[in-house]
């Protein structure tokens, strides 16, 4: 009797676990990236609260019962017309402004404190370089900065918007 040896190879055990440690870090990443969304990303929580049919928090319901939808009211303002500093040769600006104000029957109408925006105002385009009434965006800034004023001016929340309506530099 001749003995023969067979050579049995056996197969290394496949490892069960590295799929299973593959989900597991896909899971984590997603968990994270959305706990990230959902505390850094402003509006991902009233979203979800939408889309889920959730209650809105105490703030929002405060909010909500606490501010009643009052009408704009529209005040326009006297064309202002003057002279910007620019180092030599003088320019006229000639600007006319309407500010979208929130109607509040507790303060005085705003058509009383024009005078005192009036001043305020011309204060601050004297100051104006004629440069920074150039560009693309020169509009922009100066729509901002002067909503910027009006808040301080008139009171925080007062001011919705202010509408360029006449603007010429000349």
């Amino acid at each position: 009797m001749s003995a023969t040896t067979t050579e049995i190879t056996a197969k290394p055990p496949k490892r069960k676990g590295r799929p299973l440690l593959f989900s597991l870090a896909a899971l984590l990443l997603v968990g994270g990236g959305g706990g990230a969304a959902w505390m850094f990303v402003p509006g991902v929580q009233d979203a979800v609260r939408k889309i889920t049919g959730g209650q809105p928090t105490e703030e929002e319901a405060a909010n909500a019962l606490s501010a009643p939808a009052a009408r704009p009211i529209f005040v326009e303002l006297p064309e202002m017309t003057l002279t910007l500093p620019n180092g030599g040769r003088p320019r006229q600006l000639r600007l006319k402004l309407a500010m979208e104000v929130n109607g509040d029957p507790a303060q005085p109408p705003p058509e009383l404190m024009t005078p005192r925006v009036y001043d305020s105002l011309v204060l601050y385009l004297r100051t104006l370089r004629d440069g920074e009434l150039e560009g693309a965006l020169a509009m922009d800034r100066l729509r901002g900065d002067l909503h910027r004023r009006l808040d301080l001016l008139l009171g925080g929340g007062r001011v919705r918007d202010v509408l360029i309506t006449g603007f010429v530099v000349a």
